[in-house]
């Protein structure tokens, strides 16, 4: 290779701290510099039009380790964003005098999988998607590849009508900021205590009421409950029930706050209404070598293949509630669990594998970016029809071919 690859990251409300928004920050920091030339073009959060729902701002902390690794960044100006149209346009916007196709080999994002603005108006250089909801499929021909965090998720896609010659598999690579962290037990009084808990964005959309109904069943003098962030609704769900031992800590996006927070634990009780597709908090769960107790969920269920044998997923209420009991009083279980949590992060989340792997994804995109050109052609129009007009073995020989 005769120069560097040149990376463009693009996303709106890029510098967040957001699952997603790590999950770009991350591989954006770790490409390797003789290889990679890296600029990352985010927002602010703006208004919507359509819905009062407001995504998380630019994160300081996250700006900070952006700057720490020397990334260059572009600030994008834009004034609201229109969800009452299919492609979400940016209103009044810079984008497209600050980003220029022709500066860039390949254009990273990570979105929900619909066609959605800018990218729909980005023909010409390769785009490597990484789809954390499962909101639509977008098959626009330049669209060079298409990350899925969970095989669950890939299958979803594809049913859909996604193109599977497009798609790759990864993981988050997860990075531990700082050693610089300690448990919270001692100064909350904790020692020699089963500390269950969770943490989560504050979102009434989100909560999940079964964690608690499960924690109240078996609360005692000898353990107690966590949360950190998360919506008011738990805190009112507690009172309600009436559970004591339990202590609610402020959102942060600072590491070595989240990092202590977990070092606390001893199980990740977790809860999400609207389930995971993969989850960034889980497999930081995993590097503190916790057992994780979820449930299912009406929307995403990639967190049973994310949490594997490192812990639990129930299909109801009662089976929670019988898992909980089981990991807070059988010590050799919960031991075991704790060592399938360290491997299982080490296998799918350690961050230099997961770097090189998706170096290994830009790089073949470099060399060549539009493979299996017929079927990538009639995915993009939507031309599967053709196979009704002619022979489906002649079609199938035609779109196997490069």
């Amino acid at each position: 290779m005769n120069r560097k690859i040149r990376v463009a990251f693009i996303k709106y409300g890029g510098l967040s701290a957001g699952g997603t928004e790590k999950f770009l920050q991350t591989i954006a920091a770790h490409l390797n510099r003789d290889k990679f030339e890296v600029t990352y073009f985010y927002t602010d959060a703006v208004p919507y039009i359509g819905s009062s729902h407001m995504h998380s701002n630019t994160d300081q902390n996250r700006m900070m380790y952006m700057q720490k690794h020397n990334i260059k960044l572009v600030k994008v100006n834009l004034d609201k964003v229109d969800l009452t149209k299919r492609t979400y346009p940016w209103i009044n916007t810079d984008i497209f005098s600050k980003f220029i196709e022709k500066d860039h080999d390949i254009v990273q994002t990570g979105r929900a999988g619909h066609p959605e603005f800018p990218f729909t108006k980005i023909r010409n250089v390769p785009i490597v998607d990484s789809l954390h909801l499962l909101a639509g499929v977008d098959n626009q021909y330049n669209i060079s590849r298409v990350m899925h965090i969970t095989n669950w998720s890939r299958k979803i896609w594809e049913r859909k009508g996604g193109d599977k010659n497009r798609s790759v598999l990864v993981s988050h690579p997860i990075e531990i900021q700082t050693s610089n962290y300690s448990s919270f037990k001692h100064e909350m009084g904790l020692d020699g205590k089963i500390v269950f808990g969770f943490h989560q964005r504050d979102s009434d959309e989100i909560f999940s009421e079964i964690p608690l109904a499960a924690y109240k069943k078996i609360e005692s003098d000898n353990n107690h409950f966590i949360i950190l962030g998360g919506s008011k609704l738990y805190k009112k769900q507690a009172d309600n029930l009436g559970i004591k031992n339990i202590s609610f800590l402020s959102h942060t996006a600072d590491p070595e706050f989240i990092y202590s927070f977990l070092a606390t634990l001893d199980v990740y009780a977790h809860g999400r209404k609207d389930g995971e597709v993969n989850s960034t908090a889980m497999a930081e769960a995993m590097y503190f070598k916790l057992p994780i107790i979820s449930h299912v969920s009406k929307l995403n269920n990639g967190h049973v293949e994310c949490i594997g044998n490192a812990g639990f997923v129930a299909k109801n209420q009662d089976e929670y509630d019988l898992e909980l009991q089981k990991i807070s009083t059988d010590e050799a279980y919960r031991i075991q669990l704790s060592a399938n949590s360290e491997k299982r992060f080490n296998d799918m989340y350690e961050l230099k594998s997961q770097i090189m792997k998706i170096e290994e994804i830009y790089e073949d995109v470099y060399i060549n970016p539009f493979p299996n050109k017929i079927s990538r052609w009639i995915s993009t129009f939507k031309l599967r029809r053709l196979f009704v007009y002619f022979p489906s073995k002649i079609m199938r020989i035609l779109i196997s071919k490069k």
